[in-house]
């Protein structure tokens, strides 16, 4: 299977463009409704860094994508197997065919496309994280803002990238992840202030609690809840956050399961900024 991509000016092949790398596809699987393809490199890899490092002790971060675009998945898959730290382990078209792979397969991150098909990357998120084995979590967008830094946050996701970065700012992200660092930028005070009118009395103190960057557990302990209440709100905080500001969700709107579970790029008006 050809995987396409060229060097950029900082030495990390771009997911877009020229150089040819090849991947052998090792199965193919349509279960859950979703289909799954897992990939080995065949080509020898490119290194960023740990040049230092002999092969048989490098620790390879095993790593999942999840994109329903073909060239944006294909060109990830390139990108990330081009480096001696990772190996793809999963590459999923939309959330389901994900969380199911990931509790089956195990991985240490995943890369997930906040569009999807069916259900969003942030409804994938808050499935991986409820696994017995969790991975850490990337959204890749994009979209990416603010606004959608504060879901990731509720979603409890470890970082949130534009898919217009450098290709080593990705690679970079996902080591620093793995190593336990947060890469979610500050929501904006007026962001915050609009986004925590949308919640009830019980949900503000979450959501503040969570943009401080204070753990579930504790959060649980100070406001008096179960050590699992926190988490089982934030399907309900997440609805009410991810619309685009005009397009708050009412009690009088018709809901469909699409309506609840993601926000369709061809539901938001042509004169609203998209995300």
């Amino acid at each position: 299977m050809p995987l396409v991509g060229l060097p950029h000016k900082d030495g990390v092949p771009n997911p877009f463009r020229g150089v040819v790398a090849h991947a052998s596809v090792l199965s193919m699987s349509h279960d859950q409704g979703g289909m799954m393809i897992s990939v080995t490199r065949t080509a020898e890899p490119e290194s960023v860094d740990c040049h230092e490092v002999p092969d048989s002790r490098l620790r390879q971060l095993r790593l999942m994508v999840v994109d329903d675009h073909p060239a944006v998945r294909l060109g990830l898959v390139q990108l990330l197997e081009g480096q001696r730290d990772f190996s793809v382990e999963v590459v999923c078209i939309d959330a389901e065919c994900a969380v199911a792979h990931a509790e089956l397969t195990g991985v240490d991150v995943a890369i997930v496309d906040y569009h999807l098909g069916g259900r969003n990357g942030l409804w994938a998120c808050r499935r991986l994280k409820q696994l017995a084995q969790p991975p850490r979590v990337i959204i890749f967008s994009a979209f990416a803002n603010d606004h959608l830094a504060a879901c990731c946050v509720v979603a409890g996701a470890e970082g949130v990238l534009n898919k217009g970065g450098l290709g080593s700012e990705l690679c970079d992200a996902v080591r620093s992840v793995a190593r336990g660092r947060r890469l979610l930028p500050r929501a904006s005070q007026p962001m915050a202030d609009m986004l925590r009118r949308r919640l009830d009395d019980t949900e503000q103190p979450i959501f503040g609690m969570l943009m401080a960057g204070i753990p579930r557990t504790e959060i649980g302990r100070t406001l008096g809840m179960s050590a699992r209440e926190p988490s089982s709100r934030e399907g309900a905080m997440l609805r009410k956050l991810e619309a685009l500001p005009g397009e708050a969700s009412s009690p009088t709107r018709r809901q469909s399961r699409t309506d609840v579970e993601r926000l369709n790029p061809q539901e938001i008006p042509a004169a609203a900024a998209r995300r």
